[in-house]
């Protein structure tokens, strides 16, 4: 028996974890203020962004130890194999944490680097999901999910970069938020900066571009419910018209590092 174990990060709700059955989902821990969290389903964050806009520091920490060692020893006990799969390791130290608790724990444990973050890793916790439920060996779906992560992509903007700066995440001078001018970025392991963008349409047209025609799954994620993304769906339904765009609202961990108004698309390419 295959369970797969990911980060908050992934964005399921709730019942999405309980439908997928095998799926067990660790907190990753964030601080508002005085305050410390740990992020839960997508359903069960209550209203963290009014705490945001008015309370600092907000920060954001790897998943406890124990998290790890109590979710991997009562998998182990029930006689699962384990494929863990986390938040790229460029942006977290929950891949590091994983492992030594992996290794602290014993058994079959298998630790993967996602290389990618929310929904990117649902993206690719969704592939691993389906595989094991197919009845695919942990061994095949381990090398199927070196060659997936080559696949997912993530391009996104935010409306100001001082949240994504203050948490260490980038450090690139070109990238300008003024009155007219909105950053660009693809994720990919690490985030890099693609270019700035002249008002909204540019924005738009600008990710629309960066992704694939041979894309078969799309999100699009915001940071907000309030935050306008229906010209960029529409767009993407215009270049991907058989592709559902699947739609997503971030957690607290991700809004943290982008900040209100944020949003982006995650993609993943045909075989």
């Amino acid at each position: 028996m295959i369970a797969i174990v990911t980060d908050s990060t992934v964005g399921y709700s709730t019942e999405e974890v309980a439908t997928r059955g095998i799926v067990t989902v660790v907190p990753v821990n964030y601080q508002i203020g005085r305050t410390l969290y740990e992020e839960y389903a997508s359903d069960r964050n209550g209203s963290f962004l009014p705490l945001m806009e008015r309370q600092s520091p907000c920060k954001t920490a790897q998943p406890s130890l124990g998290n790890f060692l109590r979710v991997f020893s009562g998998l182990v006990e029930r006689g699962y194999e384990v494929i863990c799969i986390v938040l790229s390791s460029a942006l977290s130290g929950t891949y590091s944490s994983a492992c030594f608790a992996a290794d602290q724990v014993g058994g079959s444990i298998h630790v993967v680097d996602s290389s990618t973050i929310g929904p990117g890793l649902h993206l690719l916790v969704d592939e691993a999901v389906n595989m094991a439920k197919g009845g695919f060996s942990a061994e095949v779906i381990l090398r199927n999910l070196e060659g997936l992560k080559k696949k997912i992509g993530i391009v996104f903007t935010v409306e100001s970069l001082d949240r994504i700066v203050y948490g260490g995440r980038l450090n690139d001078p070109k990238a300008k938020t003024t009155l007219n001018l909105r950053p660009v970025f693809e994720l990919k392991g690490k985030i890099r900066f693609l270019g700035n963008a002249r008002g909204a349409r540019e924005r738009i047209e600008q990710m629309s571009a960066c992704i694939p025609q041979s894309a078969r799954r799309i999100i699009v994620s915001r940071c907000g419910a309030d935050t306008d993304v229906a010209e960029l769906t529409q767009a993407l339904k215009s270049c991907h018209p058989t592709v559902y765009i699947h739609q997503r609202v971030m957690g607290p961990v991700l809004s943290i590092h982008t900040g209100i108004g944020a949003f982006g698309v995650a993609y993943v390419v045909k075989e």
